[in-house]
């Protein structure tokens, strides 16, 4: 479903970059150009991201991508919202960046989980198993 244009003002007030990427339902090469990017600031009906080096490709590949993203934030939020990338060096954190250390953070639970689990553990020592933590896969 189509994300309100009052929710997707919020955020974009708030400065969420990551949840109105989310709220948008990006996908394809528009989602890895937004989750790529960091905010930078938004004014003067101007969204300014910044893009790193090493993702520069992302913007290459694909010069629509931009107005795409534009396009959809200036149909969710029910007004026009110029949308500039710029790249350079990431100081802060991008959705991209997040979502990874959130994924590293679940793996670790998990594995932590299955180490602590009395089944597993007899497992182990019984027949002398050693757990393939590359293999474990968080729910």
């Amino acid at each position: 479903a189509p994300v309100a244009s009052a929710d997707a003002a919020a955020l974009l007030a708030l400065g969420d970059w990551r949840g109105l990427i989310r709220a948008l339902g990006l996908g394809g090469l528009v989602r890895e150009l937004a989750q790529h990017c960091e905010w930078v600031e938004c004014g003067d009906g101007v969204l300014q991201l910044r893009l790193s080096t090493a993702h520069r490709h992302l913007l290459d590949m694909n010069r629509g991508a931009v107005e795409r993203l534009q396009d959809l934030l200036g149909a969710a939020l029910g007004r026009t919202l110029a949308v500039r990338i710029a790249i350079g060096d990431i100081a802060g954190e991008t959705p991209a960046q997040r979502d990874a250390i959130e994924r590293q953070a679940r793996h670790a639970e998990a594995v932590a989980a299955l180490e602590a689990d009395p089944f597993v553990r007899e497992l182990i020592e019984r027949f002398d198993a050693t757990l393939v933590e590359s293999t474990v896969k968080p729910l």
